[in-house]
């Protein structure tokens, strides 16, 4: 008797097992499975903002509202997504080489142009070393996509005549079927850490353009206590990941040269993802590696995706020479590389695009 219903038991442990296999399965097959958790996240996440007592949270909803962020997080997707500092561990050319099981998928993705500081208040001025992180979290996996990321002995200075962060990410492409959060934590250095003061706290939550057709550019400002942030981003529909490597293969790279990359779409050709900026200092080169600061841009599969090289020559007789614009142009697809070439003068650059779907 007592093996009979030891039986039982191991039957029922097994259907339960199975049960919770299944709802899993479920959960990560179907959409709207997919999205309750969210949906019930949102709500924990308006009780806890509606218990914030804090006098200096009230005045400043973004910081509030940044801090609730991990709260929210971790009551939905701890465990299941990683811990809430994760970054994205998705790569960006996962099926460059092959297609997904269920064949992948065109998606609409959240292109960022640039994040400038365009506003100051509580005392600041520029320049100002600013350090700090500003990370996208989206529906694929909920973790962290490091957009930009600077230690305190390692500060951007922003001046009145440059006020844009320096980007680096994303590290793929970032999907913006649901809306996309922006985490934001920057500061300003000050003599010593403890008189650091915070530039920007927020996570606001970006909704796509739903019922626009085409892609399209736009821009958001977000003012918190010490500034005004403003993102100029597109949404890019039916689109694919381009990954992105220069490689000089010809010639060598000229020491008194400086020179801007950047990538751009046929259908938002007002603004351009700035791959490497103009710098003081010579072109980055890891050996004949062109050194990109970022490398992923995402593109209409019917489109048009546009690599180009602005090149400038300095000297002692001249402090501004004329720059040199070279290009090439790329037909998207679905996976697989495609190569181009930039002819500057002084050398050839090849430039290699992987595609993949999402």
């Amino acid at each position: 008797m007592g093996l009979e219903v030891q039986l039982k038991r191991d039957h029922v442990v097994e259907a339960q097992a199975e049960d919770e296999a299944a709802k899993r399965m479920k959960v990560e097959l179907d959409p709207a499975e997919r999205k309750r958790p969210e949906a019930e996240g949102v709500a924990k996440f308006i009780r806890f903002f509606n218990t914030v007592e804090d006098e200096e949270e009230l005045t400043d909803y973004y910081a509030a509202e940044a801090k609730q962020l991990r709260k929210f997080w971790e009551s939905v997707f701890l465990g299941r997504y990683g811990y809430f500092e994760d970054e994205t561990a998705i790569c960006a050319k996962r099926f460059t080489d092959k297609l997904a099981t269920w064949g992948g998928h065109l998606q609409g993705n959240l292109q960022i142009f640039s994040v400038k500081v365009t506003g100051l208040s509580g005392g600041l001025q520029f320049p100002l070393d600013v350090y700090g992180m500003f990370a996208t979290r989206d529906q694929v996996d909920h973790n962290r996509n490091i957009i930009f990321h600077r230690k305190r002995d390692n500060c951007q200075t922003l001046t009145q005549e440059d006020l844009s962060l320096v980007l680096t990410g994303p590290s793929r492409a970032v999907n913006f079927g649901d809306p996309v959060i922006l985490e934001v934590e920057l500061k300003v250095k000050s003599n010593t850490e403890s008189e650091d003061r915070v530039l920007s706290f927020l996570a606001p939550r970006l909704k796509s353009s739903a019922f626009v057709p085409d892609s399209s550019m736009f821009k958001k400002s977000y003012t918190s206590k010490l500034s005004t942030l403003e993102f100029t981003v597109g949404h890019v529909f039916y689109s694919l990941g381009a990954t992105i490597r220069a490689k000089v293969i010809e010639g060598s790279w000229l020491e008194d040269c400086r020179a801007q990359f950047a990538a751009s779409t046929a259908s938002i050709e007002d603004e351009k993802v700035v791959l490497l900026r103009f710098g003081d200092e010579n072109v980055p080169l890891d050996g004949d590696n062109i050194s990109l600061s970022r490398s992923v841009v995402s593109v209409e599969l019917k489109g048009l995706l546009i690599v180009s090289a602005s090149v400038r020559r300095s000297s002692k007789e001249a402090k501004d020479e004329a720059v040199e614009d070279h290009a090439v142009f790329f037909t998207p697809f679905k996976m697989g590389r495609s190569y181009g070439e930039l002819n500057v003068g002084f050398c050839k650059i090849e430039v290699t695009v992987a595609w993949s779907l999402f």
